[in-house]
């Protein structure tokens, strides 16, 4: 594992160095950046590793990454990753970049054995016997010149992945599962997957169903309002408006200035700079598009115990499959989508009971995912059987 390291900061050093590569099999890459303070994060640095090469690429002063965007595309080069949903979401963002021909240590790791998520550090102590340095996540990536301690922990960001992915691929070959994880990683490959749904705030919140259709409207364009807000400054939805506000908004807007003077919650400052942004948000009739997207609000269904222990008793015995076959639970369907589903939401992602999923939960228990039913117990001899 011994490289050299080659620190790019001029545009020509960097295109002739990824005309260099561009043939290469692999690539193994990381980025960092700084996005606690912008809602679009800023990329400060760009971490490429080759057979004999890691290439440290200043994007601050490297405006111009066509040529590295053009090898992520590039369905004949392999790109290595760990944990790279936020390194495709953000080279998405910023350029509208898909990547083709990709394999994630973290996703492998899921199938062979491993918790999912699992951290990069844990991962090659586990698999490679290194320990590595203490993390580097408070690093200032906008600050130049970079710090020294922080590039030496740039450089084992991807150091170490072409041994790891030697590694994960072999347990994946032994337990068979290496098209199960190309599927998984084929998600990256799709920019469908990086379109995010403008209403998402407003559905996941459980405050739209307990609010008039006026309210509803005057919600559905505060969360709007903010994102455009957000953008407009490049700063987080949270410092424009913060949500824990969002309910007062709604009852104080319709009651004007002195009903904001007598709430003690929100400090006047925030109120005074956009009450009357969001009085004419509130005094606007509802457009026809406005009232189809309320139209597919559904109220969440009544509270069943019996379906929700059914359900929570069908999640026990896929992640009883997920133990037997070494997978982790949480790569298979994760918590969240599987409340979801609990639920009945319209918004549960039907393709994670398809494909891989599918072959390892089996038939029987796909369908009953899919359409509830209940369950009785049956104690004879003691034995318990299920009976669906």
């Amino acid at each position: 594992m011994n490289y050299n390291t080659h620190f790019l900061e001029k545009q020509q050093e960097f295109d002739q160095v990824m005309d260099s590569i561009k043939d290469h099999p692999w690539i193994g890459f990381d980025t960092e950046f700084v996005g606690e303070k912008y809602y679009i994060p800023v990329l400060g640095l760009i971490q490429i590793v080759t057979a004999e090469n890691i290439y440290l690429v200043d994007t601050l002063k490297i405006t111009n990454l066509d040529k590295f965007l053009d090898i992520l595309s590039d369905e004949l080069v392999l790109k290595i990753t760990h944990a790279g949903d936020n390194d495709y979401r953000l080279l998405y963002i910023l350029f509208g970049s898909t990547p083709q021909n990709t394999f994630d240590t973290q996703i492998s790791a899921g199938f062979v054995g491993y918790n999912y998520p699992s951290g990069f550090g844990k991962l090659v102590e586990k698999e490679l016997r290194v320990s590595l340095a203490k993390s580097h996540t408070i690093a200032d990536w906008e600050a130049r010149p970079l710090d020294p301690k922080a590039l030496e922990y740039a450089v084992e960001d991807v150091k170490y992945l072409p041994a790891l992915y030697e590694k994960l691929t072999k347990k994946l070959k032994h337990h068979h599962r290496e098209s199960w994880a190309r599927e998984e990683n084929r998600k990256w490959e799709n920019p469908a997957f990086y379109i995010a749904d403008p209403n998402k705030e407003l559905f996941a919140n459980d405050l739209v169903h307990q609010l008039e259709f006026r309210e509803k409207i005057f919600l559905m364009r505060l969360y709007r309002w903010r994102i455009q807000k957000a953008i407009e400054l490049n700063i987080p939805k949270e410092t424009v408006l913060q949500t824990r506000h969002i309910s007062t908004v709604i009852r104080a807007t319709k009651g004007g200035p002195n009903a904001f003077k007598s709430n003690r919650t929100m400090h006047e400052g925030v109120w005074k700079k956009h009450l009357d942004a969001w009085l004419l948000l509130w005094s606007e009739p509802a457009t026809d598009t406005e009232k189809d997207i309320l139209s597919v609000l559904v109220k969440p269904a009544p509270e069943d115990q019996e379906r929700e222990w059914t359900m929570e008793l069908l999640y026990h015995l896929v992640k009883k499959q997920c133990i037997e076959h070494e997978i982790s639970a949480a790569l298979l369907l994760p918590r969240g989508d599987f409340n979801r589903l609990k639920s009945g939401s319209d918004h549960f992602d039907n393709s994670l009971l398809e494909g891989w999923r599918a072959e390892l939960m089996g038939a029987e228990l796909v369908a009953w995912m899919k359409k509830g039913g209940k369950v009785s117990i049956d104690w004879v001899d003691q034995q318990c059987r299920l009976l669906m």
